[in-house]
C-alpha cells in the first residue's frame, strides 16, 4: 500500500514540475511567414521549433503576441523570457542575453529594379531607408540618409512603399526575403543579397530579468575588444534555465536537428 501511495505521489510530482516550468516567447503581432502567422495565429517555424526545444527541457512554452515596444518593454522586465529572433546591439545587451539559436541569419536589401547593386552600406548615402519604427538602424553612421519608419513593417508594406517611392531600400532577413519573393511575382523588386555582411548566425534575446536567468562574470571578456554576443561581459550560470537551452540549441545545431527543422520550411 505504501509503495503505491509513494508511487502516486511520484506521479503527480511529475506532472506538477513539468508543467511548473513555462518559458514565455514574446513576438510583435503582424507575421513574418514561415517563421510565424499574423496574430492571434502562432503557426510557424518559431513555435514549432521552440515547442520542441521547451519540451526537451521539460517544460512548456507560452507565447505572447503584441505590439513591438510593449514586448520590448515586457523583455526589459522579465515578464517575457525570449524574443526568438533578436539583432543585436549595445542597447539590447543592456537587458538581454544572447544565444545562437541555430538559424542562418544576416540580413540582404531590396529596392526597384532602378536602384543600383549595393554591396556596401556606405552606398546608400543620400537615399531614403525603410525600417520599422523602433528596429535597428543599420545607417545610423551614414550621413545624408533618411529615415521612413512605420509601426509593424512587414515585407509586403515594405515592397508597396518602395513601388511608391516612398523609399529607396529596405534590410531585413535574406532568408524572409528570399522566401517572401519566392511566394510572390514581383520582377520589378530587386534584391541585394552583398549589401550587409552575408550570412551570420542568427540569436534569440534571453531577458538577463528572467527567472530562468542568473549570470556570472566572463573570465574570457576583453574589453579593450568590441562588445558582441561572442565577447560579452557576463555569462550563464550553470543549471539555469537559461545555460539549459543554451546548451540543448548548441547539440540541436550539432547533431543536424535544427537543420532539418528548419528546412521543412524553407
Amino acid at each position: 500500500m505504501r509503495i503505491r501511495v509513494w508511487l502516486l505521489l511520484g506521479t503527480l510530482l511529475a506532472s506538477f514540475s513539468s508543467v511548473a516550468c513555462t518559458l514565455t516567447m514574446g513576438y510583435r503581432t503582424n507575421e513574418r511567414m514561415p517563421l510565424i502567422a499574423a496574430s492571434p495565429n502562432n503557426d510557424g517555424l518559431y513555435v514549432d521549433f521552440y515547442s520542441l526545444v521547451a519540451e526537451k527541457l521539460g517544460c512548456e512554452l507560452e507565447v505572447i503576441r503584441g505590439p513591438k515596444k510593449r514586448i520590448l518593454k515586457q523583455l526589459k522586465d522579465g515578464e517575457i523570457d525570449f524574443y526568438p529572433g533578436f539583432n543585436f546591439n549595445e542597447h539590447r545587451a543592456l537587458f538581454t542575453y544572447y544565444l545562437e539559436n541555430g538559424f542562418p541569419g544576416g540580413d540582404a536589401g531590396i529596392s526597384r529594379q532602378d536602384f543600383p547593386t549595393i554591396t556596401d552600406l556606405s552606398q546608400l548615402e543620400g537615399s531614403t531607408i525603410l525600417q520599422a519604427l523602433g528596429s535597428p538602424n543599420f545607417v545610423r553612421n551614414l550621413e545624408a540618409v533618411k529615415i521612413y519608419a512605420v509601426p509593424e513593417m512587414t515585407i509586403e508594406k515594405a515592397v508597396g512603399l518602395l513601388r511608391k517611392k516612398r523609399g529607396d531600400f529596405y534590410i531585413y532577413n535574406h532568408a524572409s526575403l528570399n522566401y517572401y519573393l519566392k511566394l510572390h511575382s514581383n520582377k520589378d523588386i530587386k534584391v541585394h543579397p552583398e549589401c550587409c555582411g552575408g550570412v551570420e548566425p542568427l540569436y534569440l534575446g534571453f531577458s538577463r530579468r528572467s527567472e530562468h536567468y542568473q549570470e556570472q562574470a566572463n573570465p574570457n571578456y576583453l574589453p579593450d575588444q568590441k562588445l558582441s554576443p561572442e565577447n560579452f561581459p557576463v555569462q550563464l550560470k550553470e543549471g539555469t534555465k537559461a545555460y539549459q537551452l543554451q546548451q540543448l540549441l548548441r547539440q540541436m545545431k550539432q547533431s543536424g536537428e535544427t537543420d532539418n527543422i528548419y528546412h521543412q520550411y524553407y
